[in-house]
């Protein structure tokens, strides 16, 4: 009888510790859970970008149905507007002591065209935005390659972030720095916080663009009502 493949799956305990930064800052978010299979809730495919490798796993957290609400409510330190220009293999975090799966990670990296509000997430015109890159085979493959990343959001892609300084603590991270050039600093996304642009209408990265999210027809329009909300001019 010839050996399948099967993915693993996360303990809950990992998974609670890799959302554990998301937990402190948000109101009412929850552990996340592995689906079956590996995708989230939809598939994520519109136009030439495909989504659904952002969507390894669900998160379950306090949505917000505006652009203001989200910003009012959620302290972020950077929202910017930017292009997509790749990926690059980020660290392996081992939650526990004796864990044999990492949670295995890919960096994005995006060149800021606008800056709405910045604490030190941008460096260099550039940020780098810490990403889930989806279960591991049993032999410790990676069931998504960086390949697998780039064809589905391709650079060149417009894209607009909600970020909060990396604070993963873990028992082991191997490969800290993997993916980042020197001096600079990783950036979480908010659960709502990736929203690509494709030209013609806006695409939630992790999560469904819900509630008034989803008559915006661009970041522009976005980032207009972001500004007024925060008072930026």
């Amino acid at each position: 009888m010839m050996l399948m493949e099967r993915y693993v799956d996360l303990t809950s305990f990992r998974l609670v510790m890799a959302l554990a930064l998301s937990i402190s800052m948000l109101s009412g978010c929850a552990a996340r859970q592995s689906p079956a299979g590996g995708n989230g809730r939809t598939t994520g495919t519109t136009s030439d970008i495909d989504t659904s490798v952002l969507r390894a796993m669900i998160v379950d957290y306090d949505h917000k149905g505006s652009p203001e609400e989200l910003v009012k409510s959620r302290n972020h330190d950077a929202v910017v507007i930017g292009s997509v220009l790749g990926f690059e293999q980020g660290r392996d975090i081992y939650d526990i002591d004796g864990d044999p799966y990492p949670d295995r990670r890919v960096v994005m990296h995006v060149r800021v065209d606008s800056t709405i509000k910045d604490n030190g997430i941008v460096s260099g015109g550039r940020v780098y935005v810490d990403l889930d890159q989806g279960g591991l085979y049993h032999n410790g493959k990676s069931r998504r390659s960086l390949g697998d990343f780039r064809k589905a959001i391709p650079a060149g892609v417009r894209v607009m972030l909600f970020l909060f300084p990396d604070r993963r603590t873990a028992f082991r991270i191997e490969g800290a720095q993997n993916g980042l050039p020197s001096g600079a600093v990783l950036a979480t996304p908010d659960p709502q916080g990736v929203i690509f642009d494709n030209g013609s209408k806006l695409v939630g990265g992790q999560e469904d663009l819900e509630g008034e999210w989803k008559a915006m027809g661009s970041v522009e329009e976005v980032a207009l009502r972001v500004k007024k909300a925060l008072g930026v001019e």
